[in-house]
């Protein structure tokens, strides 16, 4: 009885030193998806999205992710995104990643991260293809995105309350007419107003 008393304070602390260890500084993951990125995430945040991505690091300074323990031999680079493009002051975090490896002919991988009511990130989308374009046309504040990859169409998809779902597509002799921004540029754009605060 006496070392179930004992122990239960002891990991009591432990937890909490684990926590404030994952409030106060970025895991490893965490400091290479966010290097050079400016965002107003926290750093719990931070480093609850790099642990959502489930990459690990490959040891390769050029591509320094892997999907997993097993796959190191075939490592990616990986790009942050961060946006707010609803405009609620809550920022989406898009995360291009992959190679032929982990996304076959599309060469990279989307995965978007928006904040849920209980205020954890939460993956969506997570499937192959480019740096994704913003309409014009949207649904309920989030703008309709059309992903680009192999072939002759581009599908679009539309953010249904909960999560973004396949709407539509493209045809390629269409894509042209369409009013679109791509997210890196929108990107661009909102991480340069971070800096001018």
């Amino acid at each position: 009885m006496k070392k179930t008393l004992l122990l239960t304070p002891v990991l009591l602390f432990a937890s909490s030193m684990l926590y404030a260890q994952s409030t106060t500084s970025l895991t490893d993951v965490a400091m290479l998806l966010f290097k050079n990125v400016k965002t107003k995430l926290t750093i719990a945040e931070q480093n609850q999205v790099a642990a959502k991505t489930g990459f690990v690091l490959s040891g390769n300074k050029d591509q320094p992710f892997a999907a997993d323990k097993d796959s190191k031999e075939y490592p990616f680079a990986a790009f942050v995104y961060p946006t707010d493009m609803n405009k609620d002051g809550k920022e989406e975090i898009f995360v291009v990643f992959g190679n032929t490896f982990t996304s076959g002919n599309a060469g990279s991988s989307i995965t978007l991260y928006i904040k849920n009511a209980a205020g954890t990130y939460m993956p969506h989308l997570g499937f192959p293809g480019t740096i994704p374009e913003a309409l014009t046309t949207s649904s309920m504040s989030y703008p309709d995105l059309l992903i680009g990859g192999p072939g002759m169409e581009y599908p679009v998809q539309r953010w249904n309350g909960k999560t973004y779902v396949f709407n539509r597509t493209v045809k390629d002799k269409d894509y042209g007419k369409l009013k679109k921004k791509g997210i890196d540029a929108m990107s661009k754009t909102y991480q340069e107003s971070i800096t001018m605060k």
